[in-house]
């Protein structure tokens, strides 16, 4: 019994002289936008790539920027199709939502995970459109669920935009305050 609580007590204080030396620093970096590879790359404290991806995945659930369901059921919600706007069009088209409910009630749906499951050379091709440091930030995030949410921050909006144009990924966006999900059909320019 004694070496039981012994191990709780060390797994505790790790966590704690982790959490000071690392735990701050990587989330102050998730806020940045950073992906796992670059956090790991910023921190002054040498950090296993699985201590960081955990610390990025809780961070990013604790705060809102990544949901396993919306708080709201998506039949309670207005929809709109937009089909043929170009690039530019659709920018300010969103940005416009973005404005209107505000960063925290805007998010993205994300089914990585789901195409992860069926086919990783899908998923390959659908992120080929992305940033070296888009497809890592994506990469880094463990889609636990087949569909999850991600907050519209100025990162996954990018993102957001460049996935908008490959055919095979349908974007789907979710503005809460306004209740309205948009549903992306559009022209490549």
């Amino acid at each position: 019994m004694e070496k039981e609580h012994s191990g709780y007590f060390e797994e505790a204080l790790s966590d704690f002289l982790y959490d000071a030396a690392s735990g701050g620093a990587i989330r102050h970096l998730v806020d940045a936008g950073h992906s796992v590879e670059q956090i790991i790359d910023e921190l002054d404290f040498p950090t296993p790539r699985e201590r960081v991806e955990k610390t990025v995945q809780r961070y990013l659930l604790e705060s809102g920027i990544l949901l396993t369901k919306l708080p709201i059921e998506e039949i309670a919600m207005r929809t709109d199709n937009v089909k043929g706007k170009k690039r530019g069009e659709l920018r300010k088209f969103l940005l416009e939502r973005i404005e209107e409910n505000g960063e925290e009630n805007a998010y993205m749906l994300c089914s990585f995970g789901s195409i992860r499951k069926r086919d990783e050379e899908e998923l390959s091709s659908i992120l080929s459109g992305l940033t070296t440091r888009e497809r890592e930030y994506i990469l880094g995030i463990h889609w636990e669920q087949d569909f999850m949410y991600h907050r519209l921050n100025s990162r996954m909006f990018e993102i957001g935009l460049q996935l908008a144009v490959q055919p095979q990924y349908e974007s789907r966006f979710y503005f809460l305050k306004s209740k309205e999900t948009v549903i992306v059909e559009l022209q490549e320019q």
